[in-house]
């Protein structure tokens, strides 16, 4: 593990979380800053003018936090990023590069020319001589907007991941059962299989935490800001509001809980003689009053909330203060726990 002060950065839909670790001891990492902003409308690559205001907004971030290094890892959103499992015959890591250089154009959506692409092995069959491999690729437009908005904050860019390795390196022990995390977000909802605390499938779906606000708006008739307030102070709780908040919110969460099934029924029949054991649930609506025991009714399977803090160590202050924000910071902090 480095030895180095690192930030995580999570630049999301509708919010900045920004993270600061200094590596203390085997697996452990000190709390040195944490501090969570506004995004911008359109975000990084919905409106050229964003650029500099994000630069500014992460500088802001930084002094308020009072963060020292300038070593930074940054999450690519999900949803702009391919992932793929490419099965190949055992060979060495030089092979593996020079294959799949040949082959990426297969497995991405987009012009190899035009694309930042990297690998890494999942799994070796020494027996039956294969392995299999993680291809994530990402455009490079969307790699260079990044690194530019991150340089002009007076960061050094050190290395970029997906959001769902970050989150599974913070809340995924590599002793967990075959695992599955869902990161709900305000758009999107990003699902990926865990095996030995590495992720080995991805997918995005489309119902997130604003679909949870705008049922809530359609049923009761209130405008957004209360609908949300509503939305995070009762959540699935079917003693309030005479369980019309938790009609209202059901039918959103059976989509994903119907995605949820969907995603461990087919890495099962492909991959695994074994079922999924644990949903790790992270995001903001992972917090909502007795969402888990919901989803775990609606699923069959064992839900828990991520807990990105338990390799931290805090002081009392910062602990009674990020009490309740773990799963939201839990991409950043996966950031910064990255080796490098």
């Amino acid at each position: 593990m480095s030895n180095l002060p690192k930030i995580g950065i999570d630049i999301g839909t509708t919010s900045i979380k920004m993270v600061e670790l200094i590596p203390s001891g085997k697996d452990k990492w000190k709390l040195a800053a944490a501090i969570i902003a506004p995004s911008l409308a359109g975000g990084v690559m919905g409106n050229p003018g964003n650029m500099a205001a994000f630069s500014q907004t992460i500088v802001k971030m930084r002094k308020d936090a009072g963060t020292k290094t300038n070593r930074v890892v940054v999450a690519l959103p999900e949803e702009q990023v391919s992932s793929h499992v490419v099965e190949l015959p055992l060979m060495s890591d030089d092979e593996v590069k020079q294959a799949l250089q040949w082959q990426v154009e297969q497995y991405i959506p987009i012009p190899a020319d035009k694309a930042v692409w990297s690998w890494q092995v999942i799994k070796k069959d020494q027996a039956g001589g294969g392995m299999e491999v993680l291809l994530v690729a990402s455009a490079k437009n969307l790699v260079n907007t990044y690194i530019q908005i991150l340089e002009q904050a007076g960061l050094e860019v050190v290395a970029m991941e997906t959001e769902l390795m970050a989150t599974a390196r913070a809340e995924v022990s590599a002793e967990f059962p075959l695992s599955l995390i869902v990161d709900i977000g305000s758009k999107t909802t990003d699902m990926g299989v865990i095996e030995k605390g590495q992720l080995v499938f991805s997918r995005t779906v489309p119902t997130a935490g604003e679909a949870f606000t705008r049922a809530i708006q359609t049923s009761l008739g209130l405008d957004a800001n209360q609908a949300e307030q509503y939305k995070s102070t009762y959540g699935f709780s079917a003693d309030k509001l005479d369980g019309k908040l938790v009609e209202a919110m059901k039918p959103v969460l059976s989509v994903i809980a119907g995605e949820i099934k969907k995603t461990s029924d087919f890495y099962v029949s492909k991959h695994s003689a074994t079922g999924i054991g644990l949903v790790t649930v992270s995001g903001g609506v992972a917090v909502l009053p007795e969402m888990v025991s919901v989803l775990s009714g609606m699923i069959g399977m064992e839900v828990s909330v991520g807990n990105p803090f338990s390799k931290l160590i805090m002081d009392k202050n910062q602990a009674q203060s990020m009490s309740a924000s773990g799963p939201i910071y839990g991409v950043a902090i996966g950031l910064a726990q990255r080796d490098i």
